[in-house]
């Protein structure tokens, strides 16, 4: 096995959630403009008498929140945390999408998360390589699980042949208080016309380091191994892990940057991208976009469908990926999707996207 040292610095918001949602009053309460991350046993120890649980008959029980008092805010101990920033809306059981944490309430990034992006990554870049069939039938009629025939003649045939079972990622940590390393962000859908849906969540601030292992199994690919797993040339994808990666994202960084200077009101946005795209980085640097916001074109085969405009075009239809249009409104063509983007607001104007890290990998000699 080769064994790298894994290192990640953030640098816009990121949100990798756990499925879970708080709710305002029950889960977390709003006061000084931050959000606090109530105890929920530690206030019904405190506050018995306050909320009235032993009294039968009452018709409403108050809510955690409620039976906090001014002063309850200088006690650390009726709360798990402490974020900045608080959400918009101020009513009762107003939801909050929660940073995926360990049991000690430190934000974490799975490994799981990192390395579907570095799958993307190699099945981008090694698409013409291996220059899979592409029509129809090669992407399949259920959205959950589209292209995976096309993913099998890339990848192997199935998880036990898949080039990938020779990458470990492991999940990445750092000392990180979620008080300081987390923030709640105000998040909407922007399209070139307008802002939509407005999402609160918990997401990891930039500037914050995390580190783990990237480990290869050089025994697959062994001579005894080949037989049977048939890996061949696509070794050197894992040799050229950050080239490729670093090559996936320089490509999208640039047609993100096309996109957002042709939207009002982004040109924050669109000048964080210029920086990105004239980064300089070492050979054992890459940049990386993963968690929520990171788009349709991080996560798929992306260009190399959209090439094929007709049946793209079907596919955008089959699988309803076109936003409500107006009545009488064109369909939305191959090379204009998508049509929308997920970004940090602040203060009512677009202030960055979601999900860019830079990697280094350093091998443990």
């Amino acid at each position: 096995m080769t064994t790298y040292q894994l290192t990640l610095q953030t640098l816009t918001p990121i949100h990798i959630g756990d499925g879970e949602e708080l709710r305002h009053g029950f889960d977390f309460v709003i006061y000084q403009g931050r959000t606090w991350r109530l105890d929920e046993d530690a206030i019904l120890q405190a506050k018995w008498d306050a909320m009235g649980l032993h009294r039968p008959g009452r018709v409403r029980y108050p809510l955690p929140g409620e039976v906090l008092q001014g002063a309850d805010f200088r006690n650390d101990g009726l709360f798990r945390y402490i974020l900045r920033g608080a959400p918009r809306s101020r009513k009762a059981d107003a939801r909050l999408k929660t940073f995926i944490k360990d049991h000690q309430d430190r934000p974490y990034i799975p490994g799981s998360s990192l390395k579907g992006a570095l799958r993307t990554a190699l099945a981008w870049t090694g698409w013409k390589e291996i220059n899979p069939r592409l029509d129809r039938k090669a992407i399949g009629n259920r959205r959950s699980w589209a292209g995976q025939l096309l993913e099998r003649k890339l990848f192997g045939k199935d998880p036990n042949h898949d080039l990938l079972r020779a990458l470990q990622v492991s999940d990445l940590h750092g000392e990180l208080n979620p008080d300081e390393a987390l923030a709640v962000v105000n998040a909407q859908v922007l399209t070139r016309g307008s802002l939509q849906s407005p999402i609160e969540l918990e997401a990891l601030l930039p500037n914050r380091t995390l580190t783990g292992t990237v480990t290869i199994e050089d025994y697959l690919f062994s001579p005894q191994a080949e037989r049977e797993l048939r890996f061949g040339r696509r070794k050197r994808w894992l040799d050229e892990l950050l080239p490729r990666v670093q090559e996936h994202s320089r490509a999208r960084i640039e047609r993100l940057l096309a996109w957002f200077e042709s939207v009002d009101g982004a040109e924050r946005v669109a000048g964080f991208y210029r920086q990105l795209y004239g980064l300089k980085l070492s050979n054992n640097q890459a940049l990386v976009q993963i968690g929520w916001g990171s788009g349709w074109d991080g996560k798929t085969f992306w260009t190399h469908l959209q090439a094929n405009e007709p049946l793209f075009e079907k596919l955008m239809r089959d699988f309803r990926l076109q936003h409500r249009r107006a009545r009488g409104a064109p369909p939305t063509r191959a090379k204009d999707f998508p049509v929308s983007r997920r970004v940090v607001v602040s203060k009512e104007k677009i202030a960055a996207p979601f999900g860019w890290a830079v990697i280094t990998l350093e091998e443990n000699k």
